[in-house]
């Protein structure tokens, strides 16, 4: 246990969960609890998994960085309405917002898209307000803002690899040979993540129609990824998904990734067989969203560093 953590702190996360899972008992979510250990991990690119083995050797997998292939397949059993509280593992997550381990909620809304998932969240964290007996979210009316929209706003381009090229080539010059060899996603996140995000600040944004290329396991419709992210404080809080439930399309995403991985050196992981039975079986219309549950527990308590409020921190040091 994390020795910074003080007897206040202890009672007000234990009333933060349980206001939490108190909105989704009366919202009609059924709580539900997936596999931590699997042969498979999720197939997220960037992200390192740990893996675990028994002392013999004989039995091996991984700790999960999410819940949602397993949360997904519960949707195709017929339930419409679930949620998870989980602990979860990511490997090379340091500083005052990351631990290896941390606690994530992910819920799951069948027949409606992102837009309609916003809604929900908004009425969380309206809730959470009046549990915890605050005005925190109510002092800050939440924005919806569209990533070409923010890219035009803040910089007068657009999302397209063109202009990503030409801005970088106009503003860090002396790289032009190494632009034009980098990926649309590196390119893309070496403009968001140094020129806009620091503008994400304050405010709860909702930040909303991602280029194609970033769909990941959003729907894509007429050229643009159907997934938002919470913005709040500064912080990166939520990655939501009008689901993509088309088992073709998907399965062509995770040969990409499979090659995207071997590219970075990274350990290449087989499909879910599972997850991808469950497309071909039907997954219904749905929006699901993960939210760092550490990081909204910092926001509420008025901290801005993890070593004081997570059970978690530090506890492989």
């Amino acid at each position: 246990m994390n020795p910074h953590l003080s007897f206040e702190i202890l009672q007000y996360r234990s009333k933060f969960l349980y206001s939490i899972r108190n909105f989704f008992h009366k919202n009609g979510y059924l709580e539900i609890d997936t596999p931590k250990l699997k042969k498979v991990p999720g197939m997220e690119p960037y992200l390192s998994p740990f893996q675990v083995s028994s002392p013999d050797f004989q039995e091996k997998g991984y700790l999960v960085t999410s819940p949602e292939y397993s949360l997904k397949q519960a949707l195709g059993k017929g339930l419409e309405k679930i949620y998870e509280i989980s602990q979860v593992y990511r490997s090379g997550e340091k500083g005052s917002l990351h631990t290896a381990e941390f606690l994530m909620l992910e819920f799951y809304s069948v027949g409606i898209d992102e837009f309609g998932l916003m809604n929900v969240c908004i009425e969380l964290f309206k809730h959470l307000d009046h549990s915890l007996g605050i005005k925190l979210f109510s002092e800050n009316v939440p924005k919806k803002i569209s990533m070409p929209e923010l890219f035009q706003k803040h910089l007068g381009i657009t999302d397209s690899k063109k202009d990503l090229l030409d801005f970088l080539n106009k503003n860090r010059k002396g790289n032009s040979e190494k632009y034009e060899n980098m990926r649309y996603d590196e390119l893309f996140f070496l403009v968001f993540l140094n020129e806009l995000e620091p503008a994400l600040k304050g405010d709860l944004i909702f930040l909303y129609d991602y280029p194609e290329q970033l769909a990941s396991l959003a729907k894509v419709i007429e050229g643009r990824a159907r997934r938002f992210e919470i913005y709040w404080k500064g912080s990166e809080i939520g990655n939501a998904f009008y689901e993509c439930t088309s088992q073709e399309v998907m399965k062509k995403r995770f040969v990409e990734e499979q090659l995207l991985r071997k590219s970075l050196s990274k350990e290449v992981f087989e499909m879910d067989t599972n997850f991808m039975n469950s497309l071909e079986e039907g997954i219904p219309e749905s929006s699901g969203i993960a939210i760092g549950l550490d990081r909204l527990f910092m926001i509420y308590a008025g901290h801005s560093d993890l070593k004081y409020l997570s059970p978690y921190f530090g506890s492989l040091q």
